[in-house]
């Protein structure tokens, strides 16, 4: 993820609005609770949490149905 879009994932997260990323080397997905310099903490499906470079995360995209005020 480029470094404007890993500053939106944390900008929505930190004002309350879910955010969701994949970590494309492991393949698994997160919500975002956090983010740090240069990480995004999240919590996984099974209630693990991760901490992620954020070079190797992409955000999950929600179609409108999902997300209809964006």
């Amino acid at each position: 993820m480029n470094r404007d879009r890993f500053q939106f994932v944390c900008n929505e997260s930190e004002e309350g609005r879910d955010a969701f990323v994949i970590n494309s080397t492991a393949r698994e997905e997160g919500r975002v609770l956090e983010c740090t310099r240069e990480h995004v903490v999240v919590e996984t499906s099974s209630g693990d949490k991760r901490c992620w470079d954020y070079n190797q995360c992409e955000e999950l995209a929600r179609d409108k149905a999902e997300w209809p005020w964006r």
